[in-house]
C-alpha cells in the first residue's frame, strides 16, 4: 500500500507541474496582459511601462516562468492584479463554495445513479428497464446551461419556488435554521444540474456492469440454490461490480468540476468557476494559474482516492505490486 501510495504520489506530482506549466505558457502567449484593460489615451505611456516592470511582464519569459514556479512551490500564489487581494485570500473563499456544491453534487450523483442502474438492472428487459433507459439517454444528452434555463424558467420563474441565482438571499432571518433554509434553496438547482446528467451516465454504466456480472456462472448457481434475487443483487451482483463503478465515481469528479464552471457562471455562484472565468476576462494571471493548480490537485485526489477504495471493496486487489491496481 505504502508503495502504492508514494507512486502515484509521484506520478501526480509530475501531472500537477505538467498542468501548471501548460496553464502558464498558453495564458502568455494569449494576446493581452493584466494592464490591458487599463489602457486609455488619458494615461502616460511610461507610467503603464512602469506598472509593467513593477508586476515584472517585462522579464524575459523563462525568468517569470521560474518566478512562478519558485513561488508555487513555497505555496505563495502572489497578488490578484484584478481584486488586489493575496491569491490564497481569494481561493480561500471560493474553495468551499465549490467543494460544498459539486460534494453535495457528487453525492447525490452516486446515489442516485447506482440506485436506478440497479432497479434498471434487476427489471431488465422489462418497460420500467425500457423507460429507464431513455429517460438516461435524454437527461444525460441535455447540456448542462440548457437544463440550468429549463430548470431556471420552471422552478424560478413560473412557479416561484427556488431562488434563480447567488448563493444567499440579502434579507434572511436571524436564526441559524433560516440561514440553512436559505442556502439550501439556493443549492438546489445548482446542485440538480450537476448531479443529473452524472447520475443519469452513472445509472447506465451500472446497469451495464451489474448485467455483466449477472451472466456470470457463480450467479446462476447461486440462483439454482434458490437465493432470493435481492440477496443475489446485493451480495453476489453489486459487490462484484463494484470496483467498476468506484471507476466511473472517479471519473466524474473532472467532470464535475468542469461542469461547476458552466453551472456557478448561470447561477452567479461565487465559487472557482465563476472565479477563474472572470480572472480570464480580467487576464488576471495569479489566479488563473492558482485556480489551475488546485483543480488539478482535486482531480488527482479523486482519482487516487478512487484507487485506494478498490483495495477495501475487493480482497483480490494488490495495490504494492505495481503502478496500476492488479487483480490476484
Amino acid at each position: 500500500m505504502i508503495r502504492f501510495l508514494l507512486r502515484r504520489l509521484l506520478h501526480a506530482g509530475i501531472l500537477i507541474f505538467v498542468v501548471v506549466t501548460a496553464s502558464f505558457f498558453i495564458i502568455k502567449f494569449a494576446p493581452g496582459d493584466p494592464l490591458t484593460r487599463y489602457y486609455s489615451p488619458a494615461i502616460d505611456p511610461a507610467a503603464m511601462d512602469l506598472v509593467r516592470r513593477q508586476m515584472g511582464l517585462e522579464d524575459p519569459l523563462p525568468i517569470q516562468y521560474l518566478k512562478t514556479m519558485r513561488s508555487f512551490l513555497v505555496g505563495n500564489f502572489g497578488m490578484s492584479t484584478s481584486e488586489y487581494r493575496p491569491v490564497s485570500a481569494i481561493l480561500a473563499e471560493a474553495i468551499p463554495r465549490t467543494l460544498i456544491l459539486t460534494g453535495t453534487a457528487l453525492l447525490i450523483q452516486v446515489l442516485l445513479g447506482v440506485a436506478l442502474g440497479m432497479l434498471s438492472a434487476a427489471r431488465r428487459h422489462g418497460i420500467l428497464d425500457r423507460a429507464l433507459s431513455l429517460f438516461f439517454l435524454v437527461l444525460y444528452s441535455i447540456p448542462s446551461f440548457y437544463l440550468a434555463f429549463i430548470l431556471v424558467a420552471f422552478f424560478s420563474l413560473k412557479l416561484g419556488y427556488l431562488p434563480s441565482a447567488s448563493m444567499y438571499s440579502l434579507q434572511v432571518g436571524d436564526g441559524i435554521w433560516d440561514v440553512v433554509r436559505d442556502r439550501a434553496a439556493h443549492m438546489v438547482l445548482p446542485v440538480a444540474v450537476l448531479a443529473l446528467g452524472s447520475a443519469a451516465s452513472l445509472a447506465r454504466f451500472t446497469r451495464g456492469s451489474l448485467l455483466d456480472v449477472i451472466r456470470k456462472d457463480y450467479v446462476q448457481t447461486a440462483r439454482a440454490k434458490g437465493v432470493t434475487e435481492g440477496k443475489i443483487m446485493r451480495r453476489h451482483v453489486f459487490k462484484n461490480a463494484l470496483p467498476e463503478i468506484l471507476t466511473v465515481v472517479g471519473l466524474s469528479v473532472p467532470i464535475l468540476l468542469g461542469g461547476a464552471v458552466v453551472v456557478e457562471k448561470v447561477f452567479a455562484w461565487p465559487g472557482m468557476g465563476s472565479l477563474v472565468v472572470d480572472s480570464i476576462f480580467a487576464r488576471d494571471y495569479p489566479v488563473i494559474l492558482a485556480v489551475n493548480f488546485v483543480g488539478a490537485c482535486m482531480v488527482v485526489l479523486g482519482n487516487l482516492l478512487a484507487d485506494v477504495s478498490y483495495y477495501f471493496v475487493d480482497p483480490r486487489i494488490k495495490l504494492p505490486t505495481g503502478s496500476e491496481p492488479v487483480s490476484g
